[in-house]
Protein backbone atom coordinates (compact mmCIF):
# COMPACT_ATOMS: atom_id res chain seq x y z
CA UNK A 1 0.00 0.00 0.00
CA UNK A 2 2.51 2.61 0.66
CA UNK A 3 4.41 1.84 -2.43
CA UNK A 4 0.70 2.88 -4.75
CA UNK A 5 1.26 5.62 -2.59
CA UNK A 6 4.60 7.07 -3.21
CA UNK A 7 4.20 6.16 -6.82
CA UNK A 8 0.62 7.49 -7.37
CA UNK A 9 1.96 10.99 -5.79
CA UNK A 10 5.35 10.63 -7.88
CA UNK A 11 2.76 10.25 -11.20
CA UNK A 12 0.30 13.21 -9.99
CA UNK A 13 3.52 15.76 -9.19
CA UNK A 14 5.10 14.84 -12.11
CA UNK A 15 2.12 15.81 -14.42
CA UNK A 16 1.03 18.71 -12.54
CA UNK A 17 4.78 20.40 -13.44
CA UNK A 18 3.62 19.64 -16.98
CA UNK A 19 0.91 21.29 -16.67
CA UNK A 20 2.50 24.17 -14.90
CA UNK A 21 4.49 24.82 -17.64
CA UNK A 22 1.95 24.36 -20.11
CA UNK A 23 -0.18 27.31 -18.29
CA UNK A 24 3.00 29.35 -18.06
CA UNK A 25 3.38 29.58 -21.74
CA UNK A 26 -0.58 29.43 -22.74
CA UNK A 27 -0.53 32.87 -20.70
CA UNK A 28 2.80 34.11 -21.89
CA UNK A 29 1.31 33.98 -25.43
CA UNK A 30 -2.11 35.16 -24.48
CA UNK A 31 -0.25 38.27 -22.73
CA UNK A 32 2.12 38.63 -25.59
CA UNK A 33 -0.85 38.89 -28.34
CA UNK A 34 -2.64 41.14 -25.96
CA UNK A 35 -0.10 43.84 -25.81
CA UNK A 36 0.41 43.30 -30.13
CA UNK A 37 -2.98 44.27 -30.03
CA UNK A 38 -2.63 47.40 -28.14
CA UNK A 39 0.38 48.35 -29.81
CA UNK A 40 -1.15 47.60 -33.10
CA UNK A 41 -4.54 49.84 -31.74
CA UNK A 42 -1.84 52.86 -31.05
CA UNK A 43 -0.33 52.93 -33.61
CA UNK A 44 -3.31 52.82 -35.94
CA UNK A 45 -5.00 55.43 -33.93
CA UNK A 46 -1.76 57.93 -34.19
CA UNK A 47 -1.42 57.19 -38.02
CA UNK A 48 -4.81 58.17 -38.67
CA UNK A 49 -4.79 61.14 -36.31
CA UNK A 50 -0.93 62.40 -37.80
CA UNK A 51 -2.01 61.60 -41.54
CA UNK A 52 -5.59 62.59 -41.89
CA UNK A 53 -5.55 66.02 -42.98
CA UNK A 54 -7.93 68.44 -40.79
CA UNK A 55 -11.21 69.08 -41.99
CA UNK A 56 -11.69 72.42 -43.99
CA UNK A 57 -14.63 74.57 -44.54
CA UNK A 58 -15.89 73.27 -48.17
CA UNK A 59 -18.88 75.46 -48.23
CA UNK A 60 -19.29 78.83 -50.47
CA UNK A 61 -21.25 81.48 -48.42
CA UNK A 62 -23.43 83.70 -50.72
CA UNK A 63 -25.72 83.29 -53.74
CA UNK A 64 -24.85 79.84 -55.57
CA UNK A 65 -25.56 81.77 -58.94
CA UNK A 66 -22.75 84.43 -58.00
CA UNK A 67 -20.42 82.20 -56.56
CA UNK A 68 -19.81 79.06 -59.22
CA UNK A 69 -16.09 80.68 -59.75
CA UNK A 70 -15.23 80.51 -56.87
CA UNK A 71 -17.01 77.18 -55.87
CA UNK A 72 -15.03 75.62 -58.79
CA UNK A 73 -11.67 77.33 -57.18
CA UNK A 74 -12.06 76.18 -53.77
CA UNK A 75 -12.81 72.51 -55.12
CA UNK A 76 -10.22 72.49 -57.09
CA UNK A 77 -7.72 73.07 -53.95
CA UNK A 78 -9.51 70.84 -51.83
CA UNK A 79 -9.06 67.58 -54.37
CA UNK A 80 -5.43 69.12 -54.75
CA UNK A 81 -4.61 68.56 -51.45
CA UNK A 82 -5.86 64.85 -51.21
Amino acid sequence: MQQDYKTEMRAMTEGLAEWCHRRERRQRATRTLIGAAVLVAAITVTAVALLVPPSTDTFVSGNPQCCAVEACDRITLILAKI
